[in-house]
């Protein structure tokens, strides 16, 4: 090789999603909206007409805000914190590489909990940490191992601990005083707790950690997901104002674009329909989690807009809902062979994956 790589980089491979493969559909000569898509976890319901409105007035031909001031201040208004303590950020994938690359200290640990997002353990990886992983358990049902990981930060210091809540893809929430606890050691240890909320506003109202925010917690969350604006990428950091500080040294001027920071002003000042899509989608949720068991799939109890379930052989499974142009996600890229993960989506089209389901089930 003719130039420098860092070491990091070299042999450093993508962490695997759910979602549409366009190359594959292509090949297929399949059109995107004709796929009933269950490998991702997104809001299914159409959004406000305000956003179409905002993005199509969108000012396209000047830099947007870089620092999405009017964004900010309306989020922070939301939770209650000063606009300081929140950084808009293109969709969670930068916000977690931001954290990575400001606390993943290279040479030293970070925790992860697996199965959880792959890419906590890709972030730190190419920022130089050494990522260590304290593994839930199938037979107890995937619970958070809190006790080892308080373990692992009295002995070991690390500079990070990833948690998502709920975490994907099994669901589970971690329990309040399981995070005080952890909070309370990594305040004493000098690690940064970064909780994934990603999932947070299909959970039970009331699950959010921010009343615990304060020094050492970073709190991410997505607009992408639970507003149905994954198509323009948009999320947010919440945390102390020094900590905002140091993430925005970081990020790349201008990472949220002007039609982003509008479509987001947009389902702030709707949240109330958002509010009510989210409540829907709860009961969507326990609707097809109550299907799924009655023909033989029981799913794992899930605070997210996603179920997990044992699936036997998945490759069989998948090819079958394909050709019904179903997509599911195959668990294996989270290390569980043989599960796989289903987004809540409208009724209807539950009900068809439901149909798809049981036909598998009959052998036919």
């Amino acid at each position: 090789m003719g130039f420098f790589v860092r070491k990091e980089v070299l042999g450093a491979r993508p962490a695997l999603h759910g979602g549409l493969n366009y190359g594959r559909l292509a090949e297929e000569g399949v059109r995107p909206g004709d796929v009933t898509d269950f490998s991702v976890s997104t809001n299914p319901f159409p959004p406000h007409p305000d956003v179409a409105a905002a993005v199509a007035g969108a000012a396209l031909a000047r830099y947007p805000d870089s620092y999405c001031g009017e964004l900010s201040a309306a989020l922070a208004d939301i939770h209650g914190v000063s606009p300081g303590s929140v950084l808009a950020v293109n969709g969670l994938a930068q916000a977690i590489f931001l954290c990575a690359f400001a606390f993943a200290d290279r040479g030293r640990t970070v925790l992860t909990a697996p199965p959880t997002f792959g890419e906590y353990k890709n972030a730190s990886e190419l920022a130089g940490a050494v990522v260590a992983e304290i593994h839930a358990r199938e037979g107890e049902g995937f619970a958070l191992p809190a006790r080892e990981i308080e373990r692992m930060i009295e002995t070991a210091s690390p500079s990070v601990v990833w948690l998502c809540s709920p975490n994907n893809p099994t669901g589970l929430l971690p329990e309040r005083e399981e995070l005080n606890r952890l909070l309370a050691l990594c305040r004493k240890s000098g690690t940064t707790l970064i909780l994934d909320e990603a999932y947070i506003n299909f959970g039970p109202p009331g699950s959010s950690a921010l009343p615990l925010m304060g020094p050492n917690l970073v709190i991410l969350r997505s607009m992408t997901k639970d507003y149905g604006l994954t198509g323009l990428r948009l999320g947010y950091i919440l945390a102390p104002k020094e900590t905002i500080g140091v993430l925005s040294s970081l990020q790349p001027p201008w990472s949220v674009n002007a039609c982003a920071q509008a479509a987001g002003m947009a389902v702030l000042r709707r949240r109330g329909y958002y509010e009510a899509q989210w409540e829907d989608l709860r009961a969507a949720g326990r609707e097809l989690a109550s299907g799924l068991a009655a023909i033989g799939f029981s799913p794992l109890p899930s605070s997210g807009n996603f179920l997990l379930f044992r699936a036997g052989d998945v490759k069989a499974l998948s090819e079958f809902l394909w050709e019904r142009q179903i997509l599911v996600r195959n668990c294996a890229s989270f290390g569980l062979e043989g599960y796989v993960r289903v987004g809540v989506r409208t009724r209807g089209e539950n009900a068809c994956l439901l149909e798809a389901l049981a036909r598998y089930r009959e052998g036919r």
